[in-house]
C-alpha cells in the first residue's frame, strides 16, 4: 500500500509539468527536437566529456529552427554534487531576419539524491550567456527540477521535469523568460546506447511550443 501511495504522489507531481492552459494571445507551434550524444568517461582525470549534435524544427515541423553543436566537461565532485561547463554553437533561423550564428557558454551544478529508495530527484542550476550577430545577447539563470524512477526489470526510466529561465541582466530584475515542462522515458538499447523519447511544452510570452523529442546517447 505504501508503494502505491508513493506512486500516486509521483503521478500527482507529474501533473505539475502539464501546462494548465494557454496565455491570452499566445501563438501555438509544434516542433521536433532530435539529437545524438557521445559521452566519454575519462576515469584517469575523473572527468566526463560530452558532445552533442542537435537539430530542431519549428512552424509545425515545416522548417528548421536551429542546428546545434555542444561540447561539455563534467565532474562528480561529491556523491550528490556534479559540476560542469560547456560551450555551444548554434545556427538559428530568425525568419525574416535570416540566419544567425550564436555562441553560448554555461556553468552548471546538479544536486541529486534518491528518496524512498526508488525516486531519483535532481535540482540543476545553470548560468547561461549567449551572444550572436547584430548585438544579440541573452544572460539567463536556468533552474530545473527532475523526478525519475528506473524500473528494475527493464532499466527504463520514466521521468518528468520542469525548468524555468530568468533573465540576469540588471534592468530585467530577474524577469521570467520561459518555462519548459517535460515528460519522457530513457530506454536502454544495448551496446552502450540509450534512447530518450519525450514530450516537451515550452511556455513563453509570445509562443507556446509543443515538442516531440528523440535523443540517442552512446557512452564509452
Amino acid at each position: 500500500m505504501k508503494k502505491k501511495q508513493l506512486w500516486g504522489a509521483f503521478l500527482a507531481l507529474s501533473l505539475l509539468v502539464v501546462p494548465s492552459g494557454k496565455v491570452t494571445g499566445q501563438e501555438q507551434d509544434f516542433a521536433t527536437w532530435s539529437s545524438v550524444e557521445m559521452v566519454y568517461d575519462w576515469k584517469q582525470a575523473g572527468l566526463e566529456l560530452d558532445g552533442v549534435l542537435e537539430w530542431r524544427t519549428k512552424d509545425r515541423v515545416r522548417r528548421t529552427d536551429c542546428a546545434v553543436v555542444y561540447l561539455a566537461v563534467n565532474r562528480q565532485v561529491l556523491p550528490w554534487l556534479s559540476l560542469g561547463t560547456n560551450y555551444e554553437f548554434s545556427y538559428n533561423n530568425m525568419d525574416e531576419d535570416g540566419w544567425m550564428a550564436c555562441h553560448c557558454y554555461r556553468l552548471r551544478a546538479v544536486l541529486s539524491t534518491r528518496l524512498w529508495r526508488w525516486l531519483d530527484v535532481s535540482l540543476r542550476e545553470k548560468y547561461e550567456h549567449t551572444f550572436g550577430q547584430h548585438g544579440f545577447r541573452e544572460m539567463l539563470l536556468r533552474q530545473r527540477l527532475r523526478l525519475g524512477h528506473t524500473l528494475p526489470e527493464s532499466g527504463v526510466e520514466p521521468y518528468v521535469s520542469v525548468e524555468t529561465f530568468n533573465s540576469l541582466f540588471a534592468g530585467d530584475r530577474f524577469r521570467w523568460k520561459r518555462t519548459r515542462y517535460r515528460g519522457g522515458a530513457s530506454i536502454p538499447l544495448g551496446g552502450g546506447w540509450k534512447g530518450d523519447l519525450f514530450y516537451l511544452y515550452q511556455d513563453s510570452r509570445k509562443v507556446g511550443k509543443h515538442v516531440i523529442g528523440l535523443a540517442g546517447t552512446y557512452r564509452f
